[in-house]
């Protein structure tokens, strides 16, 4: 399995900066075209219950 970083504290599947999601979902935020990180979003973000 692929390790994938992570920085969104308020996740579900974050622990220690990491993702542990078994699969991702990972979408452009509506642009055709993506040129940097901004342009993206985790589809698999789920809020932790903190």
């Amino acid at each position: 399995m692929a390790t994938i970083k992570c920085k969104v504290e308020e996740c579900t599947y974050y622990d220690n900066a990491m993702c542990t999601a078994n699969t991702i979902e990972v979408m452009s935020t509506g642009d055709k075209r993506v040129s940097s990180s901004d342009g993206t979003m985790c589809n698999t973000f789920k809020p932790a219950n903190r």
